[in-house]
């Protein structure tokens, strides 16, 4: 059986190449993919480094495919097509009793899934299918009802439900803090084990931003492990190992359980929030989910 993965560039540089082949620009290519313009630029260097040629023709203006780009992204282009008609014709088979929801992986084992099983006991006859993502968001044109996501609000042919607006507050579980130095300023963090998660998104907010808002100078490089992760970086805080920069959406039930708490007393409140994001004339099962979803936000 043939192995096509090793046989082509990974995904994420297939579609950046795409997106970048179709606007001429890695910052809208990035806007499109919701990634940051550094993470469209290496995914089209890991094609380049994989196939062993230049595809992308750097010194123009705007950017531009060299020959081998523009007969490969042709074929990528055609690929995609061809997903994509498969894949809307699968959909159109979906049985009437299935809802399709996008979340990233942290917000989805943290936060929703823990609550899901209230709209399954109001709606059994509903089946909710779950679509995750370590990076980036899907589309509703994948074939998802639902996408929570992370950001203003406004998104193109999509109205979004606002859920809540997202603070960042380190939290540490109660043992960590009992056997480690007190923190009473930002500033004496530096002298804790800080936990860190990678993320192409650019909507992140890391430990480099946060004391940069509480106006800290810190050194070239931070102390503690790198997660790949945010769900792997908060198993990690709670396991008594560091310090997180911990989002409402993923920490807050587990300060409420008093398995992490918060180690500083003022946080940081971003600017965007958490939206449910759905097509502009949702059909009875989106109806259904909405007002449930509503509901639960007045009572949570």
């Amino acid at each position: 059986m043939m192995k096509y993965w090793k046989k082509i560039p990974p995904l994420k540089s297939l579609l950046a190449l795409e997106a970048l082949s179709r606007h001429r620009s890695f910052s809208r290519a990035a806007d499109e993919l919701n990634v940051s313009q550094s993470a469209v630029s290496h995914s089209i260097l890991t094609a380049e480094s994989f196939l062993g040629v230049a595809l992308v023709d750097r010194t123009s203006r705007p950017v531009s495919l060299t020959g081998a780009g523009q007969a490969y992204v042709a074929t990528v282009s055609r690929c995609f097509r061809d997903l994509v008609a498969e894949a809307e014709a699968l959909q159109r088979q979906k049985p009437k009793n299935t809802l399709t929801i996008s979340c990233n992986l942290a917000v989805g084992n943290y936060w929703f899934l823990p609550r899901l099983k209230e709209f399954h006991a109001l709606h059994p006859d509903l089946q909710v299918n779950m679509v995750t993502t370590y990076q980036g968001l899907a589309s509703l044109d994948d074939g998802i009802d639902v996408a929570i996501r992370f950001g203003s609000g406004n998104w193109a042919s999509a109205s979004s439900l606002h859920m809540f607006d997202e603070r960042i507050i380190p939290v540490a579980s109660p043992e960590y803090l009992e056997r480690n130095p007190p923190i009473k300023e930002p500033k004496d963090l530096l002298q804790h084990t800080l936990l860190h998660a990678l993320s192409v998104e650019r909507s992140w907010f890391d430990w480099q931003q946060w004391f940069e808002h509480f106006g800290v100078e810190i050194p070239k490089t931070l102390p503690g492990p790198t997660f790949d992760n945010h769900l792997m970086m908060v198993q990690y805080a709670l396991s008594g190992r560091g310090i997180a920069l911990g989002w409402l959406g993923t920490t807050s039930d587990f300060v409420r359980q008093g398995q992490l708490v918060e180690a500083f007393d003022t946080p940081v409140v971003l600017q965007e929030g958490q939206y449910a994001a759905f097509r502009d004339e949702p059909d009875q099962r989106v109806e259904k989910f909405l007002d449930w979803l509503k509901d639960l936000l007045e009572r949570d």
